[in-house]
Parts: C-alpha cells; sequence; structure tokens
C-alpha cells in the first residue's frame, strides 16, 4: 500500500516539478566595476561577480562612477553605464530565441551579434528598439524621453505611446519623445563622443571583452602588450583562449626571434595553484586549449607570461598577473532532474531528487 501511495504522489507532483524546473542561464555579469548589484526572483539585491550568472527576468543595476559588462551566450554584449537599471529577458518559443532588455533608467551601450530564428530587442517606458544586429546607446531619463545613438547596423525604433514606428541606421540618432513623437538626425560629433564612452568594445575575437593592454617596457627597450580573449565556454567542454600580441615596437619577426618561453597559466579558484600551457610564439594571436576537465563553472582564471632570450618578461594583465588574473565566464552544465517534496512519518519536510539523462 505505501508503495502505491508514493507512486501516486509522484505523478500528482510531476506536473507542478515540471513547470518549476531551474531556468536556464541566458547571459552573465562578465565584468562588473565599482557598486554592481543584481535581483533574482524574490531574493534580495546581490553584490555581482565576474561571470555571475543571469536568469531570464533577472535585474541589474549599477552606482556612481560604475558600470556593468553584461555578455550574452552567443557574445552579444552590453555595457550598462553609472546610475543604471535593466532587465535581462530570455526565451525560446515555437523555434524561435526571443531576448529582450528593458531599460528601465540610465544608459545602455549595445553590440549584437543577431543570428537567424533570434529576435532581440531593447525597451524603455516609451519605446521599443528591435535590433538586427547592430551597436549603439540607448539612453532613458525621468522626462520619459529616450535616445538612442547608432554605431552601425539597422534598427526598427517605436514609439509606444503613439505606435508610431520609423528605420534608425547606423550615424543616426533617434530621439522618441513623450509626446509620442520620433524625430531622426545624422549624429553630431558629441553624439558620436558619447557612443564611444559607452559602446563595448569586443575586440578582434569574438567574445573578447578584455580591454587592450598598453603593455610594458623592458630594459632593451622592447614595448609590447597583449590580450586575451575567450569565447563564454560551457562546463566540461575544452575551453579555447587567445593570447594576442596588440602593442609592439618591434618586428614581429623579431619578437619571435627572440622568444623563449609563452605560457598560459589557469585556475578555477582563487585558493588553486595555477596549471600552466605552453606554446611557441608563430603569429600575433596564439591559441591555448584549456583541458575540458579543468574547465569548471562559474569561471576560469587566466594570465599569460612571455619571455624572450635578453632576459626581459611580459604578462598580461601586465601588472599583478598572478594575483590579478582575468576572469573568464563558464556557462554551468544543465542538470535534468525532477524535484518531489515530500513530509515523512516524522512530521519533517523532505525533497527527493531524481536526476536522468
Amino acid at each position: 500500500m505505501k508503495t502505491t501511495i508514493v507512486v501516486l504522489l509522484a505523478f500528482l507532483c510531476l506536473p507542478v516539478i515540471v513547470e518549476t524546473q531551474k531556468k536556464k542561464t541566458v547571459a552573465t555579469v562578465f565584468k562588473p566595476v565599482g557598486v554592481v548589484d543584481y535581483k533574482s526572483g524574490d531574493k534580495e539585491w546581490t553584490k555581482a561577480k565576474p561571470a555571475t550568472p543571469l536568469l531570464t527576468g533577472d535585474l541589474v543595476r549599477t552606482g556612481e562612477q560604475s558600470f556593468a559588462i553584461i555578455k550574452f551566450l552567443e557574445n552579444s554584449v552590453l555595457r550598462v553605464q553609472e546610475k543604471s537599471e535593466v532587465t535581462i529577458h530570455g526565451e525560446i518559443a515555437k523555434g524561435e530565441f526571443s531576448k529582450n532588455v528593458h531599460l528601465e533608467r540610465g544608459e545602455l551601450g549595445f553590440n549584437v551579434k543577431k543570428r537567424p530564428n533570434e529576435k532581440f530587442e531593447f525597451s524603455t517606458p516609451t519605446s521599443v528598439a528591435s535590433i538586427r544586429g547592430t551597436s549603439g546607446l540607448l539612453m532613458t531619463g525621468g522626462d520619459s524621453n529616450d535616445v538612442l545613438i547608432l554605431g552601425s547596423g539597422i534598427v526598427d525604433f517605436k514609439n509606444l505611446i503613439s505606435n508610431f514606428s520609423t528605420t534608425v541606421q547606423g550615424g543616426q540618432t533617434a530621439y522618441s519623445f513623450s509626446d509620442g513623437t520620433i524625430k531622426v538626425e545624422e549624429s553630431t560629433p558629441e553624439d558620436k563622443r558619447l557612443l564611444n564612452q559607452g559602446i563595448p568594445d569586443t575586440g578582434k575575437t569574438e567574445g573578447s571583452l578584455i580591454p587592450r593592454d598598453t603593455g610594458s617596457t623592458s630594459a632593451s627597450g622592447v614595448s609590447l602588450g597583449m590580450t586575451i580573449s575567450a569565447p563564454v565556454s560551457k562546463e566540461n567542454q575544452e575551453m579555447n583562449v587567445t593570447v594576442e600580441i596588440t602593442v609592439l615596437s618591434i618586428p614581429f619577426d623579431s619578437l619571435r626571434a627572440m622568444s623563449t618561453d609563452f605560457t598560459l597559466f589557469y585556475r578555477s579558484k582563487s585558493d588553486q595553484a595555477y596549471k600552466l600551457l605552453k606554446a611557441t610564439l608563430t603569429q600575433r594571436a596564439t591559441k591555448f586549449t584549456i583541458p575540458a576537465a579543468d574547465v569548471v563553472a562559474p569561471s576560469i582564471q587566466v594570465y599569460a607570461l612571455l619571455k624572450l632570450n635578453d632576459g626581459s618578461e611580459f604578462t598580461s594583465p601586465s601588472q599583478s598577473a598572478a594575483a590579478n588574473p582575468i576572469v573568464l565566464p563558464v556557462q554551468a552544465a544543465e542538470k535534468n532532474e525532477i524535484r518531489i517534496e515530500f513530509t515523512d512519518p516524522n512530521g519533517k519536510k523532505k525533497t527527493m531528487v531524481i536526476e536522468y539523462k
């Protein structure tokens, strides 16, 4: 009899359990600078750390003189400027991946890599911008007026008060007013200055969001700087990390001849010792592959070291690299599970977890 009761309970609970299974990560707080907090569901606001996962419906806000870089899994990038607040949404319906980033207040820079069967929108209390793969800056204020400065691509810009919609192209600035009107004009030098400050730069390598290192100079007079980049990787899968020479005062062939050691150091936790990968410097961009077994969520910490035959050494980051490594996000492996809550004969509430493939 007891067995029958348990089976019936499991089937009765199943529809509710499936409905409340964990949401999937749609983006990560790739780089928080200053005061950056996020809010997930009914939880309290929490300080965001590098590689903090964001689920659909999560909020991110920034304080004064602060900003946050948010990165989607397909490498679209947002820069949430100071004193701003956004809500991240992402869901799949009828084979289409729909994303919406709602800017409640402040400024939001974006660099969107839109893919087929994907819908990407930015919204404010006044406007909606439908993205076709572009970069730009969206600003909204307490006066319910919005400003869209477009650096490249095309955007369908709609005023929600009047439902009037128009097309904005790269090099143009659009104004959406609280009276329902929209005005589009060529971007001014001041618009372009704001755009350059607010737009996230993904660099030459897709997935890179690490600022270019201005480099350092050795005793022999060689100046060199490197950047490290990697697409968002999944847990327990190989991670390809690219180290690129971006600043160099001598011909590259001369540097290659002087190179004696090129190493990438990596670890998944701050209290772990670094592991290392070796490579030969043959071109400006060198790929290192971190083994799948070492790729653990939520992030991998890395830095690069290049030694020359004159005894000089260069690192990326250029200052205190081992103590301040670059943090690369790792997407957690998905778990298929069913959770069954029940009360045991002693009246205690318990949860049974069943994992399945």
